[in-house]
């Protein structure tokens, strides 16, 4: 009887262990997730290929006698035909009178725009508010990343806080503002003559744009010389060095017209003479160049390639042998995973009755709880994406960008209910 009770026990404890491994299966397969998505997104691309070359253009070295230079004018700023451009010191202590002549004419600016705004005000308490006042703008203007009035903002931030330094607790400290501004006046006199003893002004021989960026190549590569260029002559052109002229202190870039020859792998490369490229600089200057193409020579596996350009030669007067990408075309769809594209095969019958099987890519998207797919056309394949558009770009259930796209999931159809 005992054994027929133990035996019971031991057949009902199986059962309740095989139930709870059963309900506790069949739980966590209800809550695993079997359908993984993400979302669409509208992307563009640039399509190209990349090249090897360098800027070529009409530049004037300007050569000094030896010393301590000094720009005049920015890098970049045009200068007409005798403008002074740079100094030239012999006494090295020259450039420190340089640094105090220039921090004494902000001063003088700024004090001199702290009279003009009403020096005669001496309320301590108002000045305070004031500068309180033009800290929180200069602030919010550049929280919100307006920069339109932001120098204006910070040189009245400035004279409020030397009107302050100025009249906090002397009711009669306004008017001392007139003789300070000229007392500064004549250091800066005395500054300016003991510099004019040690320095010697460079002129501009030509109306350009100035550089102080020399590298040995003026003159060297000049656009006389493009029409001969050819893809050989060219890489061989872009081994040599080059050293800077150790006495000169910039260069005019003359012409306003400036190229840039380059170098592309294969013969390939699908562009045509006359059109304009966009050109992709990423090293030493960064940003896009519209630029047209003059000329294209095929030589064996290389294509030489001659670009020209009538703007942004401000930015590229320093550069010289550069690598960018030429963007020959542009493309604009919906990036997707590319676990998201499906490719489902359909036999079709022709005209003549012959049958052949067709590829046809879709993406399923979730709308509402059910599974719905989209046919669309691949325009670019990468490693990770693919870029793709609908086919029926006029349909209204088309694929769009921020639609839930399925990337997996067993037994996919149109209608099936996912969620």
């Amino acid at each position: 009887m005992k054994e027929s009770t133990v035996a019971t026990k031991v057949m009902i404890a199986i059962m309740c262990l095989g139930a709870a491994i059963y309900i506790s299966i069949y739980l966590a397969q209800g809550w695993q997730e079997d359908v993984v998505t993400t979302y669409a997104y509208s992307y563009s691309l640039d399509v190209g290929c990349e090249a090897l070359g360098i800027l070529v253009r009409e530049e004037i070295p300007l050569n000094g006698a030896g010393g301590y230079v000094d720009q005049i004018v920015g890098e970049g700023a045009k200068a007409a035909k005798g403008d002074a451009v740079a100094l030239l010191y012999s006494d090295p202590s020259a450039l420190t009178t340089r640094q105090s002549i220039r921090s004494l004419e902000a001063e003088i600016e700024q004090l001199e725009y702290a009279h003009s705004s009403g020096a005669q005000s001496t309320d301590a308490a108002r000045l305070d508010a004031q500068v309180v006042s033009s800290i929180v703008s200069l602030r919010s203007l550049a929280a919100k990343g307006d920069l339109t009035s932001l120098e204006d903002s910070a040189l009245n931030l400035r004279s409020m806080v030397f009107k302050r330094d100025y009249t906090y607790g002397d009711a009669n400290a306004a008017s001392h503002l007139s003789q300070l501004i000229a007392d500064k006046q004549a250091q800066l006199a005395e500054l300016n003559r003991s510099l004019n003893q040690v320095s010697t002004t460079i002129f501009a021989p030509a109306s350009g744009v100035y550089s102080a960026g020399v590298d040995g190549w003026e003159g060297v590569v000049t656009p006389a010389m493009l029409d001969g260029l050819t893809a050989s002559s060219l890489s061989a052109l872009m081994a040599e060095n080059h050293s800077p002229d150790a006495l000169a202190v910039g260069k005019l870039v003359t012409g306003s017209t400036w190229y840039y020859a380059a170098l592309l792998e294969g013969t390939g490369t699908g562009l045509q003479a006359g059109r304009q490229y966009t050109l992709s600089f990423s090293g030493d200057y960064y940003g896009q160049i519209d630029m047209t193409l003059e000329r294209i020579s095929l030589e064996e596996e290389k294509t030489l390639a001659v670009f020209s350009c009538r703007s942004h030669l401000a930015d590229t007067a320093m550069l010289r042998v550069q690598t960018v990408d030429v963007v020959t075309q542009q493309l604009e769809g919906i990036r997707i995973p590319r676990k998201a594209l499906r490719v489902e095969t359909e036999t079709v019958t022709g005209d003549d009755g012959a049958a052949s099987e067709v590829n046809r890519y879709k993406v399923y998207t979730v709308v509402r709880s059910q599974a719905w797919g989209q046919e669309v056309e691949v325009l670019y394949t990468a490693d990770t994406y693919y870029l793709v558009r609908p086919v029926d770009q006029a349909a209204a259930d088309r694929l769009r960008p921020g639609d839930e796209i399925i990337l997996n999931s067993s037994g996919i159809y149109d209608g099936k209910v996912v969620r």
